[in-house]
Formats: structure tokens, sequence, C-alpha cells
């Protein structure tokens, strides 16, 4: 079981559950996660040849300064008060079109991923082309870093599907695709021979039912798969109810 100072859950605000919020009514949930991909191809590949995903939109070469100014203009403000290059904060070329911004959007049933790619114009390989930054750790213990979770259906073995997802990942050559084990290792080496002990599964209080496993995805972003069930199901239902209620929306939850 994980280790946790309280078995409680001391509910943020519970005398305002019932309470209709500033904006809520004017929302239809969580449309898409976002993600800047370094590499598109190995993105494509995995989202949708091995996790199923399908392609829903996408284009390829967005410039201008309407779409410059809509993504970048804070950011590029940092910049022209501080000390550092546009570069240094992450902001590419889209005004004058010395670069271009690619995007495709997946769709996973219950939401939609987006893939943003930044690359220069002329570059070779158009959007197969190197994203113009170098990628940055993806370790959910830093601060503003975002993790992309699956919901894995209740009957599917945890074990089993860590283990396919490493081999069909393999097999299309994204052989970054790795699993933290819960067990303690020295090296990569040990890492590789550990046993397949992937998910956790017990935990306390309001979680009881929680199971995960985290993951690196082929370009090193960090992604988590989870099941819901037993009070940590009953839970979620009860506050997308309340959510419904609220917001005067008509959320279910997944079947299986």
């Amino acid at each position: 079981m994980v280790k946790s100072g309280s078995n409680t859950m001391e509910l943020y605000s519970p005398d305002t559950t019932e309470t209709p919020s500033a904006l809520g009514h004017m929302l239809q949930g969580i449309q898409h996660f976002g993600m800047t991909t370094p590499d598109l191809k190995k993105s494509l590949t995995f989202y949708i040849d091995i996790l199923g995903g399908r392609l829903a939109v996408g284009g390829d070469g967005f410039y201008g300064s309407e779409m410059h100014n809509l993504l970048f203009q804070l950011d590029e403000m940092n910049s022209k008060e501080g000390e550092h290059s546009p570069e240094y904060y992450g902001v590419p070329d889209l005004r004058s079109g010395k670069d271009n911004l690619d995007v495709r959007f997946i769709q996973f049933g219950n939401t939609n991923l987006e893939l943003l790619h930044f690359r220069g114009a002329e570059a070779e390989g158009g959007p197969y082309a190197p994203n113009i930054f170098k990628s940055i750790t993806s370790c959910v213990g830093f601060g503003n870093v975002p993790h992309l979770s699956f919901h894995v259906k209740s009957d599917v073995d945890m074990t089993e599907f860590a283990n396919k997802l490493v081999e069909e990942s393999h097999k299309k050559g994204l052989t970054e695709v790795a699993i933290n084990r819960k067990i303690d290792v020295e090296s990569r080496e040990d890492l590789d021979k550990a046993p397949t002990s992937y998910a956790m599964t017990e935990f306390p209080g309001s979680f009881e039912g929680w199971a995960l496993i985290y993951a690196k995805g082929p370009n090193g972003e960090q992604l988590e798969f989870n099941q819901v069930r037993s009070v940590c199901r009953e839970n979620f239902i009860k506050a997308m109810e309340q959510y419904n209620k609220l917001n005067k929306t008509s959320h279910t939850w997944p079947a299986g």
C-alpha cells in the first residue's frame, strides 16, 4: 500500500459544492490536452498506431502576427522586460514566417490530444523536421510540468497492459518508451532485468480502487495509465454528477 501521512482527505471548500461557480455554466468540460512534440512522426505513430487515437483535424505551416501574438504575447513580453532572448523563453518567430507551426488533433473518445510542432519554415522534412527548441525534462517534480493520463478499462490486467505497451512500441521502433517499476534499482541494466512490477493498486481513503502506471512516451513525455474502481470510481461519479447539475451539462462515466 502507498504510504500516506493520513488516510483522510480534507475536501477543498466542502461547503461550496452546491454553489454555482462564476464561469462553470459557460463551459462544456475539458476539450483537449495540448503537448509540444520534438518529433511529430514518432508522436503520430505512438498515439495513433499504438494507443488507438484517431486523427481528427490537422494542418501545417501556420504563421503570421495574429498567430504569434495569440500564442506568445506574454512570453515575448517577459523577454522584452528581461535580459534573455525570446528563444530563452521558447518563443519561435511565427510573426515573420521564419518559423512555422504544425498541428494535429487526435481523438480518444472522451477527450482529445493536440500535438504542436514548431520548425523552421524552410527546414528539410517539413512537419517531420525536428522541433526548433530542444526538449526539456518532463519530470512531474517540476512546477508547471504536465502529464497525459489514459483511462484503462477496469477489466484489463495492468501488468499485461504495461508489457504490451512496451512490446508494441518497440516493434514500431519507439524504443524510448519505458515504464517505471515499483522496486529499487541501481542502474538501467538492473531496470531492464527487474521483475515487471509496475502498477500501484492499493491506496487509502477516498483513493481506494485507484491504480496507476507511470511511463515515458517516445519523445520523453510523461504518461500515466490509470484505472478507477470501487470507492474512487464512486467519488469521481459523484463529482461528475455535481458538475452536471451546477453547469447544466450531461457528461457520463465511460462504460467498462
